[in-house]
């Protein structure tokens, strides 16, 4: 089950699994904090991201060759270990199951009107199921090609965008009164780069990833940091900030008012958006799911790979026609990302404590 990434695969892992379903609504949730500060409130949280990913890869550096199952119960002993699993197999599946559901329910109301819901959301979970099953090596290798497409697209997309906005709408880009709230909204709005935590079911290798994995890992959250940074300020360019905020899709509903004439067929900016971004959340549903089978069957050791993959599929797919409204979605992601403070920052920081009381650090020198 333990398979090693290369450096370039981890930090595309990465990419993945944090860029995906959130970026659509992130300009309306940002600037709903901080108004015109949303620049500063997105550094500030893409620093702190960038602590704890450097903690979560600190573990996996030291503790060589074994995932968070191996390392947690050599630390604090199998019973917490149990509960600590637990944890994020809750938090995977709330993630995996209510994204494809979100998603399709965009799909739906953007492009294919007349679809079934069930049938969009069943499609999405067998294309899912086709990657999941062929495991960590095969889903690196798919987010590494569709990151580059995606990163590459999204960048031409925006700076498309950002022509057609004023800067009158992002001013002021800092005030100094509102320095509180900028440091409030950073702890809420490091949610969008939840999934750091996928580098705990990765086993990394001293020979192999060396010390750059740090530099890797790092460089990669920065560069989330500066793609939502651009996402949010060219939105907040066109819409300005008093009508950003009333749309659930602020970064489609920005892109569809932008008219570039010049462009001809493909002024249709919306549809090539929508593109990336089910690419991008193909991506992030796949990873994901691969670790909820990962931590079941390190839970179950006798289960059987495929079998587990279909009974969450199926799973997965009866949990995510429960939710009767947009509203009652949206706010299961939202506890589901509180449980990300859990799985992101306190468990890695108890055994980062632990690794550090019992020396084991001082062993790798």
């Amino acid at each position: 089950m333990n398979q090693s990434l290369s450096n370039k695969e981890i930090a595309f892992i990465l990419f993945g699994f944090i860029v995906g379903y959130g970026l659509m609504g992130l300009p309306k949730s940002t600037a709903e904090k901080a108004g015109s500060g949303a620049w500063f409130v997105l550094l500030l949280s893409t620093l702190l991201a960038v602590i704890f990913t450097y903690i979560i890869v600190y573990l996996g550096y030291i503790h060589e060759n074994k995932t968070i199952y191996e390392y947690s119960e050599m630390l604090v002993g199998k019973f917490l270990t149990s509960i600590f699993i637990t944890i994020y197999i809750v938090e995977f599946f709330a993630f995996f199951t209510m994204i494809v559901r979100g998603s399709c329910e965009i799909i739906r109301l953007t492009i294919l009107l007349k679809t079934p819901l069930w049938a969009l959301c069943l499609t999405f979970f067998l294309v899912v199921y086709f990657a999941i099953v062929k495991k960590l090596k095969v889903i690196a290798r798919l987010c590494e090609l569709y990151g580059i497409i995606i990163s590459i697209v999204y960048f031409i997309i925006l700076f498309l965008v950002s022509t057609q906005g004023k800067l009158l709408n992002i001013r002021p880009l800092f005030e100094s009164e509102n320095i509180v709230t900028y440091l409030k909204s950073s702890l809420l709005t490091i949610l969008p780069f939840m999934g750091m935590e996928v580098i705990t079911i990765i086993p990394l290798s001293r020979k192999k990833n060396g010390k750059k994995v740090f530099k890797y890992a790092t460089f990669m959250i920065l560069f989330i940091g500066f793609l939502y940074i651009i996402a949010v300020e060219s939105s907040i360019s066109v819409m300005g900030v008093e009508s950003i905020v009333h749309f659930k899709d602020s970064l489609l509903a920005t892109v569809r008012r932008v008219d570039i004439r010049w462009l001809q067929f493909l002024r249709r900016l919306d549809g090539v958006l929508l593109i990336v971004w089910i690419m991008s959340v193909y991506c992030t549903v796949a990873v994901v799911g691969y670790g909820i089978v990962f931590l079941i069957m390190k839970l179950f050791k006798n289960a059987n790979f495929n079998v587990v993959t279909f009974i969450l599929i199926v799973l997965s797919f009866i949990v995510s026609l429960l939710p009767q409204t947009f509203d009652q979605l949206e706010q299961i992601l939202t506890y589901t990302s509180y449980m990300g403070v859990l799985t992101v920052v306190i468990i890695p920081v108890i055994l980062l404590i632990v690794t550090k009381v019992k020396k084991y650090d001082e062993k790798v020198k």
